[in-house]
């Protein structure tokens, strides 16, 4: 992609995502952005207002099998039930496991048609379909599995759900066994700040951050700068986001651009886990001995 092409996807995000989600914390508006980040990353025909539109047509049978409730209104795991009953049963929605880090699996739209995805993408579908039936769930970065919960009325506490694994409901030892399997022989402790709300901007940046390793498992660099572009478009300051764009313009032969990206880096993240290689390579720019086809730092 062409520098001006890149500018152009640039302040594209920016008028339809960024400036919103940096002025307005709108979890209910998660499934709209996300379209908009296929549309400018990889389907620039698509029709967001379209496949908005078709998202939200899942919710009226949820509706409908909600009017059959034992109890009026029905209770927050009835509600649960019927979602996960039409989304995953009727719709048969279903995690994708043989291919977890295939960039369609962050593409909403993909997601939508081929009924298979990962926890953000599912778990952002799963927020709009409930959205259609007045049953609020918020966004939870929960580390390395992406996870969704509702909050109910009064002092009675919230329903943490995981689309991923077909909406169940997890309790503390289901977080904990979680939180085990994606840090094996780490015992990191369950604590509460694993299960705060997430901003709609923190969201989008994971999502952004998916997508950036899968295209530099493949070697998507134009679509990877793009991505990471639009994290510096949120989060100006975001540690690696800043990282990698210095790598990129290291790759595309810019190497002053390179080494003040990377000089901010250490500024804004000393105490980086990859300081030392970060440090390395800008001795090695400045003595002439870079090898601009070694992998990015934190990689």
């Amino acid at each position: 992609m062409a520098g001006l092409d890149i500018e152009k996807k640039i302040q594209d995000w920016e008028r339809s995502v960024v400036r919103h989600v940096t002025v307005s914390d709108d979890a209910s508006r998660l499934a709209e952005y996300a379209l908009h980040l296929s549309r400018i990353l990889a389907y620039p025909d698509l029709d967001v207002a379209s496949a908005l539109s078709a998202i939200d047509q899942m919710s009226a049978p949820v509706q409908q099998a909600l009017k059959k409730a034992a109890t009026t209104p029905p209770r927050p795991t009835q509600v649960i039930e019927a979602l996960n009953n039409h989304l995953f049963n009727d719709l048969k929605f279903r995690p994708n496991k043989d291919d977890y880090y295939n960039p369609l699996n962050s593409y909403l739209n993909v997601v939508v048609e081929q009924r298979t995805g990962i926890p953000i993408t599912l778990s952002i579908l799963y927020m709009r379909v409930a959205q259609g039936v007045n049953f609020a769930m918020l966004p939870v970065n929960f580390p390395a599995h992406f996870l969704i919960k509702h909050v109910m009325e009064g002092d009675n506490g919230e329903i943490i759900v995981d689309p991923f694994n077909h909406g169940r409901i997890m309790d503390d030892y289901a977080l904990k066994a979680l939180l085990e399997h994606s840090y094996p022989r780490q015992n990191i402790a369950l604590t509460r700040a694993f299960v705060e709300k997430a901003t709609a901007a923190q969201v989008i940046v994971r999502m952004l951050n998916n997508l950036k390793g899968s295209y530099f498992e493949a070697q998507d660099m134009a679509r990877y700068e793009v991505a990471n572009e639009m994290v510096l478009a949120i989060d100006q300051y975001n540690p690696d986001a800043i990282r990698d764009k210095g790598v990129v313009l290291l790759k595309s032969g810019r190497v002053e651009e390179a080494l003040n990206a990377l000089n901010m880096y250490l500024e804004v993240n000393p105490e980086a886990a990859d300081a030392d290689d970060v440090l390395d390579i800008i001795r090695q720019i400045r003595s002439g001995n870079y090898d601009s086809k070694g992998s990015a730092p934190g990689k």
